[in-house]
C-alpha cells in the first residue's frame, strides 16, 4: 500500500512538472487560405448579344410565360374645386374597378361595403391607398 502511495504521489509530481515545462501558446495568429489555382480557365461566357433559349417545358405548367407586373399606386384626382373633378373620379374609380362590376351598382352602399368592393377590385393588379380609397368611397356616396 506504501509503494501505491509513492508511485502515485511521484507520477502526479512528475506530470506537473511537465505540464508546467510545456510549451507557451504563439502570440502570433496565422491563417490558413485555401489554394487558389493560378491558370486561367476557358470558361464560356454568353456574350450580351447571344439569346438564350428559353426552355419548352417550364415550371408551373399552363402559366404565362411573362409574370403579370403588378401596377404602382393610382393617383387619385386630388383637387376636388377642379372643373373635371368628377369625371377624373369616375375614370379613377373605373381605373379601380378594371371591369369587374360597373360603377352605377356602387351607388348607395355603405362605406364599409364600398371600401371591401374597392379592395378586392383592385387587389393582385393596383396598389390602392388609404386616401384614395376614402376618397373613392366619398365621392360614390355622394352620388
Amino acid at each position: 500500500m506504501k509503494i501505491k502511495t509513492i508511485l502515485l504521489t511521484s507520477f502526479l509530481v512528475v506530470s506537473l512538472l511537465l505540464a508546467g515545462c510545456g510549451s507557451e501558446e504563439p502570440t502570433e495568429t496565422t491563417v490558413n487560405l485555401p489554394a487558389v489555382n493560378s491558370e486561367t480557365q476557358n470558361t464560356a461566357v454568353p456574350t450580351p448579344g447571344t439569346a438564350v433559349p428559353a426552355p419548352e417545358l417550364s415550371y408551373p405548367i399552363d402559366q404565362p410565360a411573362e409574370p403579370v407586373p403588378l401596377e404602382s399606386a393610382v393617383a387619385y384626382p386630388v383637387d376636388d374645386d377642379s372643373p373635371t373633378y368628377d369625371a377624373d373620379m369616375r375614370a379613377y374609380i373605373e381605373q379601380i374597378l378594371g371591369g369587374t362590376i360597373e360603377k352605377e351598382e356602387l351607388f348607395g352602399k355603405d362605406d364599409d361595403e364600398l371600401r371591401v368592393i374597392l379592395r378586392n377590385a383592385a387587389e393582385g393588379r393596383l396598389i390602392l391607398t388609404e386616401t384614395g380609397l376614402e376618397k373613392a368611397v366619398d365621392w360614390l356616396k355622394k352620388q
